[in-house]
């Protein structure tokens, strides 16, 4: 068997112009790896050794969660080799074989491509080979940015590349100045991700021609060709998207990924986009249609036969102008400002916070409230009174309200729907939420990073990024505050939670020496994705992945880490394994979600369709038996949590029999009900979520024990 140091090679991916792409095995991690390896022939050429191994720099350089990342890179007889994560979910170029895609699909792919686009031109770098093939997806369908072979360097008014002067890229997809050989920026990667998307709705690439320089020929000269010719069905304004995207001058071009993604956005929501509307001419109102706009500062105006009326009453009842006056006024519509009683509508009040028990380590000091509160989204505007009772959210469970994520951004709602607030506004993909013991601080990943967000004061930092990192999948802190367990390229780390020390932290280096000094565990003998702890205790349920025959597979073990810095935890338990069946498991063996009541009771969710929802199960670690529970009887459920006091479920559903589209519900039900043929309600929540594969990632806050 071939290898490449510790690696055993099981098979060729592909082949390019400069390297030969591997699937191999990676016996440490005990996972599927590709390795990219400079052939024999390339290895005495000064320049493309050069490039090869500058490609591997670029990557680990970007650090972001939809770049392929590069997990090692060695040598092996000469021979310069690095190691990438194994995308098994293939190419967007094999996805396009079998037709276009929808316009809500097209949108998913390139909400998570785009930031890693903008991250790559922030940090100076131009992909310049943006094509379908280049587009990875994992096994749970996430895509990734990869191939960055013939990427460019721009540095203030330095360029350099490692190809000279010649004309590089795809040409179905190449920019006009690129294709013309002069110098490019991040625009010519937009124009790229334009005719992508042209691809990717039509079903074909933008121009079709005999040889590679003709199709360059036609990117320089011929404009973008009209998509409605090609895809009938798709609204007006995509062609506009796509024209703005591929437009000959850059400078005409969305100048950002993020732009483009947006505009796209609003036309998936039926509204008109941001570029449309700044461009659109501007309309000449009749004096009449102009008059009967509301106004901030005066009363709407009323129709000359209004006015008519109101006269005849004064003279039938003799009533003063005075009182007509006030007359006008009442008749005025709800909310318009009079100049003598402005009524300025106001926001229910805040519920106030709990006060916690424990007090979590560390934490920063509580920030002064601002001067003018941002009003939160979907809050209800009433009028003041000087009798109303502050708003009391219920406490069920041992919770009174639920932080989760919808279209990346974070949210608080109270359990009866009657509060909720917008808690960032960064559009940064969000997970692992988790409160702190304060119940006034959640931790969360985004990207490489571990932010801390203050749910009273908004403000949100980050303690630090752990750069080099391939992934960050997991960071959870002990219900007692006292410790932090990451998974940083799936490798389990356990350290003090404190964070002027995770301040400091910037390499996976300093978490080993947090752990050799103060810390707890460090243990890379599985390969861990997930974990939650135990109410009480050294036990830590991890979700790890691992091999059956020759599959990999995720599953959950039950581990005592009780002699933690021996570094050898002790297996309790493991399951689905032989425990029980996951139904979708043969197809997508994977746990998109699990939770621990911290006690004896488990549930998790498997994989049948939107990117991670399926049916829900619980898992009885005392009894060693697992079952499919449904709470509502059909198929689909993820993220599913327990409450504070182990007596409440809340997850997210979607009904499989109303198609792939399918709307999200949130449900919060009673454990021991299900199955009693008990008929739940969704709670009474806004409609949060735009797609059907968002991950709510429920985290309820516990109220404070008196």
């Amino acid at each position: 068997m071939q290898k490449f140091g510790r690696y055993e090679i099981r098979g060729e991916l592909g082949r390019g112009g400069m390297a030969t792409v591997y699937r191999a095995y990676d016996p440490l991690f005990e996972r599927e790896v590709a390795i990219k390896v400079l052939p024999a022939s390339f290895t005495d050429d000064p320049q493309f050794r050069k490039r090869f191994e500058r490609e591997a720099r670029i990557v680990a350089r970007l650090e972001h969660p939809a770049v392929v990342p590069v997990y090692d890179v060695g040598e092996e007889d000469g021979q310069p080799f690095f190691v990438m994560r194994y995308m098994s979910g293939g190419s967007l170029a094999d996805r396009l074989k079998k037709g276009p895609l929808s316009l809500q699909e097209t949108l998913r792919l390139l909400e998570h491509l785009g930031p890693a686009l903008d991250e790559a031109h922030r940090k100076g770098i131009v992909h310049r080979d943006l094509k379908p093939a280049n587009i990875l997806f994992d096994a749970s369908g996430l895509p990734y940015l990869s191939d960055f072979g013939i990427a460019k360097i721009v540095s203030g008014s330095q360029q350099t590349t490692l190809t000279g002067d010649l004309i590089v890229g795809t040409p179905a997809y190449i920019s006009p100045e690129q294709a013309k050989g002069e110098a490019v920026d991040g625009r010519s990667d937009i124009y790229s991700l334009g005719a992508i998307l042209y691809h990717m709705l039509s079903g074909q690439p933008p121009y079709q021609a005999d040889t590679p320089m003709s199709l360059a020929l036609k990117h320089i000269t011929e404009p973008p060709p009209d998509i409605l010719q090609v895809n009938p069905s798709l609204p007006p304004a995509v062609a506009a998207l796509i024209r703005k995207a591929m437009a000959k001058d850059p400078n005409e071009r969305f100048s950002t990924a993020g732009e483009l993604v947006a505009a796209l956005r609003q036309v998936v929501e039926g509204k008109t986009p941001a570029f449309l509307m700044e461009t659109a001419p501007t309309l000449n109102m009749p004096a009449t249609v102009a008059a009967q706009r509301p106004s901030a500062t005066a009363p709407k105006a009323f129709p000359f036969w209004t006015l008519l009326l109101a006269g005849a009453l004064l003279l039938i009842v003799g009533i003063g102008v005075w009182l007509g006056t006030g007359m006008l006024r009442r008749a005025s519509p709800r909310g318009a400002a009079t100049p003598s009683s402005p009524a300025p509508a106001a926001t229910l009040p805040s519920a106030p916070a709990p006060q916690a028990t424990t007090p979590a380590p560390n934490l920063p000091p509580e920030a002064p409230s601002p001067t003018v509160a941002p009003t939160p989204a979907f809050t209800e505007t009433v009028s003041p009174s000087p009798t109303a009772t502050p708003y009391q959210p219920p406490i069920i469970g041992g919770a009174d309200a639920v932080a989760l994520v919808a279209s990346n951004e974070i949210w608080l709602a109270s359990l009866d729907g009657e509060k909720v607030e917008q808690l960032t506004n960064d559009g940064a993909q969000k997970r692992n939420l988790s409160w702190l013991p304060d119940h006034k601080h959640l931790l969360y990943v985004t990207g490489r990073c571990i932010n801390l967000l203050d749910v009273e004061s908004r403000e949100n930092r980050t303690i630090t990024c752990i750069e080099g990192a391939g992934l960050l999948e997991a960071v959870r802190p002990s219900p007692d505050g006292r410790w932090l367990a990451l998974s940083v390229d799936r490798e389990l780390y356990i350290v003090p939670f404190d964070l002027q020390a995770l301040e400091r932290i910037r390499q996976r280096q300093g978490l080993r020496a947090l752990i050799d000094t103060r810390g707890c565990l460090f243990y890379n003998q599985i390969a861990v994705k997930d974990m939650h702890w135990p109410r009480q205790g050294w036990k830590l349920a991890l979700q790890v992945l691992g091999v059956s025959g020759s599959r990999r597979v995720d599953a959950i073990v039950l581990y005592d880490f009780r002699d933690c810095k021996a570094g050898m935890p002790f297996k309790l338990d493991e399951f689905p394994a032989e425990r029980f069946a996951i139904s979708g498991y043969g197809e997508h063996p994977l746990i998109p979600s699990f939770d621990w009541d911290g006690e004896t009771l488990f549930v998790l969710n498997g994989f049948r369709r939107n990117d991670g929802f399926g049916d829900l199960y619980e898992y009885n670690a005392e009894l060693r038996k697992g079952r499919q529970i449904n709470p509502l009887g059909v198929c689909c459920y993820r993220d599913a949590r327990w409450s504070p006091d182990g007596r409440y479920l809340i997850f997210a559903f979607q009904d499989i029999r109303q198609g792939p589209e399918g709307r999200i519900e949130v449900y919060y039900v009673q454990y021991g009900t299900i199955g009693s043929g008990m008929q739940y309600t969704p709670l009474a929540l806004p409609p949060f979520f735009s797609r059907p594969d968002e991950k709510p990632q429920f985290a309820l806050r516990p109220v404070a024990q008196p």
